[in-house]
């Protein structure tokens, strides 16, 4: 394991009588481990804990899993799912769940990966060469006998839109499957309290509390030090086009709090959407070509490559004035890019690049972690 560090600066379920049914209140009477997500609860009881997933924004679409300890009784609740703890094998579907492994010396659980070459961690990415960390296809493709062979004590999904069909035989093979959807967080402390999700089945959840504690204080702290400042706030731009239309985060999202708590006025902070919007090139000009600042222009590393994917880009003032970030630092020549993977669990360091970018001179001593200049 790399030592956790603080750098400066498909359906996927198993429908086990999936319903939304409820345990009798006594259920309820547990304590309570989440503090920050706003679609996962973990609730603490004597013998077992129950986990909660709201796997959408309908607030009654719920999955509920019960974890107790093995070779004790099986609790007397109502659940879609019952799981042994601790488990000693796990079949991970997103490079965001990958970095809960790494801090809390799990990296040896993870049996399989879909698209192995996306991985960014190097620890994992030994393993993979050794052939320890098996590669089961794309995402939307796996291979079931493969899975099914690596007889995985869980399999962890992160969507609700692939395919059944191509889970049926998982469950025949009463292989659990469970959805985590840390995406669907709106906060950056909420996403990464995601790690305790994880930890859960370790029976790890000490350690991810103690782990979750830093970087939520990490996080406060830069805020803070972030509206410190009362000189007037930087105007920022973000996206990039696909095809003919721009996606930005909405005015709740996830991308735009790293943007308003690193003191920046994000130009659609008044939109009231916790995902993407979709807006011509013509509306984004409008709004945005005096922008002082664009951050996250996806994978563009130069304004020449910019430029050379689409012209349009060069009519922005941040283009002229050379003031464009990406997430590129830190990215494997396979594609695997750590923004994309430890930046899930670390917000703390996500915002400290916003804050390095923004309000430069509040961070001069740091370095940036993710995020860089595109280069001239």
């Amino acid at each position: 394991m790399k030592s956790f560090r603080f750098i400066p600066g498909f359906l996927l379920i198993v429908l086990v009588g999936c319903s939304n049914q409820k345990e009798s209140s006594k259920a309820h009477d547990g304590k309570e481990l989440i503090q920050h997500s706003d679609k996962l609860s973990i609730q603490q009881f004597d013998d077992y804990q129950r986990i909660t997933v709201n796997y959408s924004n309908n607030s009654a679409e719920t999955l509920t899993y019960i974890l107790y300890p093995e070779n004790t009784t099986k609790p007397q609740v109502e659940a879609d799912l019952f799981i042994t703890t601790p488990i000693k094998g796990i079949i991970c579907f997103s490079t965001s769940q990958l970095p809960a492994l790494d801090v809390l010396n799990l990296e040896e659980k993870l049996l399989a990966f879909p698209g192995t070459q996306w991985i960014y961690d190097s620890t994992m990415r030994t393993s993979v060469a050794a052939g320890k960390i098996k590669d089961i296809g794309q995402k939307n493709g796996v291979n079931i006998e493969k899975i099914l062979s690596l007889q995985p004590d869980l399999v962890m999904g992160y969507d609700m839109n692939n395919s059944f069909d191509n889970l049926k035989a998982i469950q025949q093979a009463n292989i659990p499957v469970v959805i985590n959807v840390d995406y669907l967080e709106n906060s950056p402390l909420g996403r990464a309290e995601w790690i305790k999700f994880i930890a859960s089945f370790f029976q790890k959840l000490d350690e991810a509390d103690s782990v979750f504690d830093t970087i939520e204080k990490n996080y406060t702290d830069l805020k803070e030090i972030a509206e410190s400042n009362n000189s007037e706030k930087t105007t920022v731009l973000t996206g990039v086009m696909y095809g003919d239309t721009w996606y930005i985060p909405g005015g709740n999202s996830y991308g735009a709090r790293f943007i308003q708590d690193a003191g920046g006025n994000y130009l659609w902070t008044d939109t009231q959407e916790s995902g993407s919007l979709e807006m011509s090139y013509e509306s984004i000009l409008n709004k945005a070509q005096n922008a002082d600042l664009w951050i996250g222009a996806a994978n563009f590393k130069s304004y020449e490559e910019l430029k050379n994917t689409n012209t349009k880009y060069t009519y922005f003032d941040a283009f002229r004035n050379k003031k464009i970030y990406s997430y590129t630092k830190r990215m494997r020549n396979s594609g695997g890019n750590d923004y994309l993977e430890s930046g899930y669990l670390r917000p703390d360091l996500v915002l400290q690049d916003h804050i390095k970018i923004i309000q430069p001179e509040l961070l001069e001593d740091k370095p940036f972690t993710y995020f860089e200049p595109l280069a001239d």
